[in-house]
C-alpha cells in the first residue's frame, strides 16, 4: 500500500493497482481533458525560431480505481499517469518543484495534474512579410507511448487564455487557442492524439520603420543631391553615391544579424535591394551626364537632372509600396 498526506485529512491510502493499466478497458480510450494559460511571453527569436514563454498545464482525466480518495495526493509513479510530451524542440525548465510529481485526487476519482514550466520552444513562422508579418505560434503536445486508440487529449478551450500583462516588446498578441486532433507521428510509428497550442501576434513594425528605413530614406535622398550638382562635377557626384552605397549595404547587414539565413527574401530586404538598386542607377545618371557635358551636350544634361529630381523620389517610394502590398 502507498501512503500520501493529504491537506486537511487524514491519511490517504492507495489501493494496489498497476501503474501501467489504463483506467478504462482496452477498446475505450482514456480522455485526458487539457488546458494551459500562458503566464507570460517574454521574446521571440527570430534568428533562432524560438519562443521564450511561461506556461502552465493542466491535465485531467478519471480513474475509478481512486474514487473514494478525494482530496488525496499521490505521487504520479504511484499511479496510471500520461506522460504528455512537448513535440517542439524545446529547453524547458519545471518552475513548480513542490507538485510537479504529484496528482490531485477529486469526486469519483477524477484526477488533476498542473504543472508550470518555463524557457524555449522551438516553433517554425515564415518570415517573409517582415516587418509586417504576423503568425501563429503553434505549441504540440502529445502522449507518445500510447496511440489514439488508448489516450486521447482533449482541447479545454474554456480554460486555455493568456495573461493580460506580457514582457515581450515589439509585438501585438492577439490571443491563444487550443485544439486536438489525432495524427500520424513518425515518432510514434502510429496515430497519436494531438493538442496545438496557438498563440497568434502580430510584429509591431514601428522599430524597423522609424530606427532603420526613416534612416535609409535619409541615406538615399543623400543621392538625389547628384541631381543638383553641376553635370561637370562628376567625381564629386559619384563620390556621393558610392558613399551611399556603402551605407545601405551596411544596413543590409545589420539587419541580416537579427534574421535567420532564409531561402527567400523579406519585404525588408526587398526594399533594401530596391533602395541600393537606386543608388546604383544614381551613380549610372551621374556618369551620363558627366559624358554628355565632355561630348558638348550640356543642355541635355541638365535636363536629364532635372527629371530625376522627380522620378527617382517617386520610383523609391513606388516601388517600396508595391513591394509591400504584392509581397
Amino acid at each position: 500500500m502507498a501512503v500520501a498526506t493529504a491537506p486537511g485529512s487524514a491519511a490517504c491510502t492507495l489501493p494496489e493497482l498497476r501503474t501501467d493499466e489504463r483506467p478504462d478497458p482496452p477498446g475505450v480510450p482514456t480522455m485526458v481533458r487539457t488546458s494551459f494559460v500562458v503566464a507570460d511571453l517574454l521574446s521571440v527569436n527570430d534568428a533562432r525560431q524560438q519562443l521564450n514563454l511561461d506556461l502552465i498545464g493542466t491535465f485531467s482525466w478519471r480513474d475509478p480505481r481512486l474514487a473514494g480518495l478525494n482530496g488525496c495526493r499521490f505521487n504520479i509513479n504511484k499511479v496510471w499517469f500520461p506522460h504528455v510530451t512537448i513535440l517542439n524542440s524545446s529547453n524547458l525548465r519545471l518552475e513548480l518543484r513542490n507538485e510537479r510529481e504529484q496528482i490531485a485526487v477529486g469526486d469519483g476519482g477524477q484526477v488533476t495534474y498542473r504543472n508550470r514550466v518555463a524557457g524555449l520552444v522551438s516553433t517554425y513562422h515564415n518570415l517573409s512579410r517582415f516587418p509586417f508579418d504576423r503568425h501563429d505560434f503553434e505549441i504540440e503536445f502529445a502522449v507518445i507511448e500510447l496511440g489514439n486508440d488508448a489516450v486521447q487529449l482533449v482541447a479545454d478551450s474554456g480554460n486555455t487564455w493568456i495573461a493580460d500583462r506580457l514582457s515581450i516588446e515589439g509585438w501585438i498578441v492577439e490571443g491563444v487557442s487550443l485544439s486536438s486532433a489525432p495524427s500520424f507521428l513518425r515518432r510514434a510509428d502510429g496515430e497519436v492524439s494531438i493538442a496545438t497550442l496557438t498563440i497568434s501576434a502580430a510584429r509591431n513594425p514601428d522599430y524597423y520603420l522609424y530606427r532603420m528605413m526613416l534612416l535609409l530614406v535619409f541615406v538615399v535622398a543623400v543621392t538625389w543631391a547628384i541631381f543638383w550638382v553641376p553635370p561637370s562635377r562628376f567625381e564629386f557626384q559619384i563620390g556621393i553615391g558610392a558613399t551611399s552605397m556603402l551605407t545601405a549595404i551596411a544596413f543590409s547587414l545589420a539587419i541580416a544579424q537579427s534574421l535567420p539565413q532564409l531561402g527567400y527574401l523579406t519585404i525588408l530586404d526587398k526594399w533594401l535591394i530596391w533602395a541600393v538598386f537606386l543608388v546604383f542607377l544614381s551613380i549610372v545618371e551621374a556618369l551620363a551626364t558627366g559624358l554628355m557635358v565632355l561630348s558638348d551636350r550640356r543642355a541635355g544634361a541638365l535636363r536629364l537632372d532635372k527629371y530625376s529630381r522627380v522620378v527617382f523620389p517617386v520610383l523609391l517610394f513606388c516601388g517600396w509600396a508595391a513591394i509591400a502590398f504584392t509581397s
